[in-house]
């Protein structure tokens, strides 16, 4: 017979420094949060401290209407005796400068801290309008310590393809008759336009015997403005078609009423 040995290996535990980080959890006199569970509150948490005062920030992703769930972050104090939380409404205020606010983009999905420098909040789900087409880039924006919003990032977002300026001369002499027509067939154009500041803007130019402005491209920001717009224009008449002098027109001021962002508004006569 030959007998069993047991075999006997030393474990020697290395605790290199960088490559092992310990804490402590204290299971006796645990500090516990509570926030609505339908916004998915404590999807992610986050330590932060700022101006001495230490904070457990909270990403509560579906925060929102059933319809919108925009996402938010809440922020709790440490070591108080009020273990409530508050929102940080960062959704609001983080994107107040984003041209699109888009629906469920889930804001707090993601938190990171950014090295004492505040912390980096996301909103993965965002997404850019192009024509028909929606495309998920994500958006995140960074907030200092004093929960402010600084900076923006969004990397992948870019340009949409349907980015058009488009200035419609439409003949306004006695030789068009009857107007309302003119009116739904310009309507009728115009609602099937992107408009957007971030895609297609539109403006018209009247003409007859004199060339009129009736809106510039900065002046509408939506489909419905500028289909509204159309309807409510009234004919300039004339005995004179000037075609070639309203192409004129239009071509000359092109860097200055149709450029987009410019400040000046109301109707100029050539």
């Amino acid at each position: 017979m030959v007998a069993a040995r047991g075999l006997r290996v030393p474990c020697v535990l290395l605790l290199i420094p960088g490559l092992c980080v310990s804490f402590n959890i204290d299971v006796k006199r645990p500090q516990i949060f509570h926030g609505p569970s339908e916004a998915q509150f404590g999807y992610k948490v986050l330590q932060h401290e700022a101006g001495g005062q230490k904070w457990l920030l909270v990403g509560a992703p579906w925060e929102g209407t059933a319809d919108d769930r925009r996402g938010d972050v809440y922020k709790c104090a440490m070591g108080s005796r009020n273990r409530s939380c508050s929102q940080v409404h960062l959704g609001d205020t983080a994107l107040r400068n984003v041209s699109k606010q888009i629906k469920n983009m889930h804001f707090g999905m993601t938190l990171v801290d950014n090295k004492g420098e505040g912390f980096v909040a996301c909103a993965p789900l965002w997404s850019q309008e192009c024509g028909t087409s929606m495309f998920s880039t994500g958006i995140c924006t960074k907030v200092d310590s004093d929960f402010r919003p600084t900076k923006t990032i969004a990397p992948t977002a870019q340009r949409c393809s349907t980015y058009m300026d488009i200035v419609i001369v439409l003949d306004g002499s006695n030789s068009i008759y009857p107007w309302y027509e003119v009116q739904n067939f310009l309507s009728n154009i115009l609602s099937k336009f992107f408009i957007d500041p971030e895609q297609i803007q539109v403006g018209v130019l009247q003409y007859g015997e004199k060339a009129v402005h009736e809106w510039s491209l900065h002046d509408y920001q939506t489909a419905e403005e500028v289909v509204e717009a159309a309807k409510n224009i009234s004919r300039q008449e004339g005995r004179e078609t000037r075609t070639a002098f309203a192409i004129h027109t239009a071509w000359c001021v092109r860097g200055q009423r149709y450029r987009r962002g410019d400040p000046s508004h109301g109707r100029a006569q050539g």
